[in-house]
């Protein structure tokens, strides 16, 4: 995986991958917010690009369970439920152990500069994001991704990978919801290193706990943030 590439990375997509990208980062940065209608020629307009591609990639979201069908209305972006964080957290916690653990018996000497590499970028991209600027927590997302993914392939295990991926991307629409509470949140690319550390020791069992310690620790920054005074804001995007 390419750390410079973005989601809306332009670069050898067709115009459906394109418009699968745009309308996906745009759900989880909450330009179009959980619950919103919207229809096909809405996005037309604001995309610039034809209904064609547009419905191709609303089709794929639908798959996904970003987006919903509703007759005479266009769409609807899925709502967000409590409930939907606690299975979401318990999902990447079960998976993503799994994977750390792995990662640390399986590892190969060129995984680890790559896996620094990355736990590098993460940490120097959030010195320098601005919380205000809505691409600028994509871009940190799809880095946080990039080290998460890496572990899991390093695990070398293609059904636990692919588990992994789909774990992993489904946090994406709580990811700009933790980042928006500040009072909660800390920096995540601390536990990063802490991970990578033990995997690199080939401490399996370490690197299990720390993982679960990073997600853990998400979750309840999250929580913490939606429960806080002065973020109803946020509580007003994820529904009982």
């Amino acid at each position: 995986m390419d750390p410079e590439a973005t989601p809306t990375d332009e670069r050898k997509l067709s115009l459906t991958d394109r418009a699968y990208a745009l309308i996906r980062k745009d759900i989880v940065i909450c330009v179009l917010e959980p619950g919103m209608f919207f229809t096909e020629a809405e996005l037309s307009e604001r995309l610039k690009m034809s209904k064609t591609p547009i419905r191709e990639a609303l089709l794929r979201l639908q798959v996904e369970r970003m987006v919903s069908a509703i007759p005479r209305r266009g769409y609807e972006v899925t709502p967000l439920h409590v409930a939907d964080i606690q299975d979401v957290f318990e999902h990447r916690r079960i998976i993503e152990g799994a994977c750390a653990e792995l990662a640390a018996i399986r590892i190969e000497p060129g995984d680890i500069e790559e896996l620094r590499t990355y736990a590098d970028m993460t940490a120097a991209h959030y010195d320098a994001i601005d919380g205000s600027d809505r691409e600028a927590v994509s871009r940190h997302a799809h880095l946080n991704n990039v080290f998460h993914e890496t572990i899991a392939r390093t695990a070398r295990n293609h059904r636990l990978h692919r588990t992994a991926v789909q774990a992993i991307r489904d946090y994406d629409r709580f990811f700009f919801l933790e980042w928006n509470a500040p009072a909660a949140y800390a920096p995540d690319y601390v536990d990063h290193h802490e991970i990578l550390m033990h995997i690199v020791n080939r401490d399996p069992e370490s690197a299990k706990l720390a993982m679960y310690k990073h997600v853990d620790f998400s979750r309840k920054s999250l929580l913490t943030g939606l429960a806080a005074t002065g973020n109803a804001s946020l509580l007003n995007r994820v529904r009982l």
